[in-house]
Order: structure tokens, then C-alpha cells, then sequence
């Protein structure tokens, strides 16, 4: 499984605003010079986040992007499925399965599945900003 850049800059963009959570919006200017990506493709990735609730947006001069719960509260996991079609590995694990009989490999994927996202959701921005992954 490989994940794709808007995960990578995703990811990056939520770590910063955890870090800078309760100081203020960032920007998306600010965001991407950061991240390392442009701004256009930046925004794209905030709608994402911005629709599953993960970040929220302000206009105006002191506008911008923050997280809308704390980083205590807020996963990797979460952000992660957001921009990766929820981390879905194999079609097997949804309705969209061609086989007309459940294969025999089906445990595999939904237990290759279910501890990638028990991982995912046992780290915080909030231990990433520590560069605490027990935490």
C-alpha cells in the first residue's frame, strides 16, 4: 500500500496547525511553504479536510485554516482516511467486491486493514508535535 502526496502534504499542513493550535489561523500560503507544495494544490487538500470537519476556514485579513478539535483529539488516522478514500485497501472490504463467494483471503485484508487503522488512530498531532508516538 502507498500512500499518495496529498496524504503526505496533508498530514504535514494538519502537524502545523497543531502547532500552532490556540495561536492563531495559518494560512494557506504559510501551509504550503512548509509543506513544500504549492498553494493551489494545498487548497485542494483543505476543502478535503475542511469537508470532513478536521480543519475549519476563516476569511478576511486574519483568515485562514485551524483544526477544529484539539490535536489531543484529532488522529492521524482521521486525517489519513480523509484523503485516501478511507484507507481502503482492497474492494473486498466494501460492497464493490467482484467475487460472488467471500474469498478465502478476506481475513487477511480486513485484519491488514483494521490494525492499520487501530494504528493510525492511537497517534495525535498532538504526539507528533511532542514526537511522542506513545502518547
Amino acid at each position: 500500500m502507498k500512500l499518495s502526496v496529498k496524504a503526505k502534504y496533508g498530514l504535514s499542513a494538519c502537524i502545523q496547525l497543531a502547532e500552532n493550535y490556540q495561536k492563531g489561523n495559518l494560512t494557506v500560503s504559510q501551509l504550503s511553504t512548509k509543506a513544500g507544495t504549492s498553494e493551489k494544490f494545498l487548497e485542494q487538500i483543505m476543502a478535503m479536510l475542511k469537508k470532513a470537519e478536521i480543519v475549519t476556514s476563516t476569511r478576511g485579513a486574519f483568515g485562514g485554516y485551524t483544526l477544529t478539535k484539539s490535536p489531543k483529539d484529532t488522529t492521524v488516522g482521521e486525517i489519513l482516511r480523509c484523503l485516501e478514500d478511507n484507507l481502503q485497501i482492497v474492494d473486498c472490504l466494501t460492497n464493490d467486491c467482484k467475487c460472488e463467494t467471500p474469498c478465502q483471503s478476506f481475513v487477511v485484508w480486513q485484519n491488514l486493514h483494521d490494525s492499520i487503522n487501530n494504528c493510525l488512530d492511537s497517534i495525535s498531532l498532538y504526539s507528533l508535535t511532542k514526537g511522542d508516538l506513545n502518547g
